[in-house]
């Protein structure tokens, strides 16, 4: 019966009702103190992406708005900090004068530099294109650099270029997109077998 004497007594109410205030202003004033932001990277590490696409395509067009590039991957990961972007089994339909057939790239993957406008695609690369009167020209290497400003394609790795009648092998090439234009740079050596 003490205790509710106690309370029931104006100071002692005004006293709680006063600690409470005090309080919460308290907190209140810690809650509007500025904290700095969380750095991203230190959040989540160096080796993880700012965002990823699953699924993903990349248009690239010429200044007339023609269609220049066409990129697709199951996984594409962007890096803001380093403007890259890692495209995971890249596959890629390179388009040069209207008319000529298109080139198709396969890679196990690709890294996008979006300011140089460089795609570097690394494992097991394949360019393939339907050549006049219906040939497949395929070219296999381990890594292949293409330069969509330049609107060329090089490396400094082997290079396999065959078609229906010929094997040719080199050490290093650049090929020019729109003119159909392949320089091998050394170690060149070809068979050609002459159609049945």
């Amino acid at each position: 019966m003490a205790a509710e004497a106690l309370f029931t007594r104006p100071w002692v109410r005004t006293l709680g009702l006063a600690v409470t205030i005090v309080a919460l202003f308290f907190l209140l004033w810690q809650s509007d103190e500025s904290s700095e932001p969380a750095d991203a990277v230190a959040l989540r590490g160096e080796s993880e992406p700012d965002g990823f696409v699953v699924n993903g395509r990349y248009l690239s067009f010429d200044e007339t708005g023609r269609l220049t590039a066409h990129f697709e991957s199951p996984r594409i990961e962007q890096f803001e900090a380093r403007n890259e972007t890692i495209m995971e089994s890249p596959n890629a339909t390179l388009y040069g004068d209207p008319g000529n057939a298109p080139w198709q790239v396969q890679a196990n993957k690709g890294q996008f530099m979006e300011a140089d406008d460089l795609v570097h695609l690394t494992g097991d690369v394949r360019v393939s294109q339907q050549a006049q009167g219906g040939r497949p020209l395929t070219l296999t290497t381990s890594t292949l650099t293409l330069d969509n400003t330049e609107r060329t394609v090089y490396t400094d790795a082997p290079v396999e270029l065959t078609d229906s009648f010929s094997l040719t092998r080199a050490t290093g090439m650049k090929a020019w997109i729109d003119d159909r234009i392949l320089e091998l740079d050394s170690d060149v050596e070809g068979r050609y077998e002459t159609g049945k």
